[in-house]
């Protein structure tokens, strides 16, 4: 049996249905896919002039609780805990679910894991048109300073910027002011 080799860049396209993954030894990311991988190996065969692939873009990775359907991102500070503990999030939950909006609607996520992440790289990860901090200074994700429980729009997403969960959670007068701004939120 001879072995079929092909150096045609359309032939491999059809040949080739799957993705497949080439991991470099010097740490260049080569994108995967069947198109990408046919142009790989039809540069190492030296038909076509090879090309340097562009440099990777650097964007963020966020492990995050919910599924963002709504693009509704909050922002919490937990130095303790890596997710949100079970405390806060039964009451963050309640207080979501009073407004109509489920976990799947949410985006959740720790900032205490990501420091010195900006509201920028946030938008772009998340696509969020709201995003709520408890207990985080707007100045920490690179915003200005804006007034507690006061809705502000930035950068094209509306911005509540309130006490912490542990705060709300011990001081139902605060928890009422923030729920005061939430309903219309």
């Amino acid at each position: 049996m001879s072995n079929l080799v092909s150096r045609d860049s359309n032939a491999l396209r059809l040949l080739m249905t799957e993705d497949l993954y080439i991991l470099p030894e010097k740490g260049i990311l080569i994108q995967s896919g069947a198109e990408k991988a046919a142009e790989v190996l039809v540069q190492q065969t030296g038909d076509l002039p090879v090309q340097k692939p562009a440099e990777a873009e650097k964007s963020k990775e966020f492990f995050y609780l919910g599924e963002n359907n709504k693009y509704f991102l909050i922002l919490f500070d937990d130095p303790k805990h890596q997710e949100i503990s079970s405390l806060h999030k039964e009451t963050l939950l309640k207080i979501m679910s009073a407004k109509g909006l489920e976990l799947r609607d949410l985006a959740i996520l720790n900032l205490h894991q990501y420091p010195g992440v900006s509201f920028s790289e946030l938008k772009e990860f998340f696509s969020f048109n709201k995003i709520a901090l408890f207990g985080i200074d707007p100045q920490r994700i690179a915003l200005a300073p804006v007034s507690s429980n006061q809705v502000e729009k930035q950068q094209g997403a509306r911005l509540l910027c309130t006490f912490s969960i542990d705060e709300m959670i011990s001081d139902t007068a605060k928890k009422r002011e923030f729920w005061n701004v939430m309903k219309d939120f």
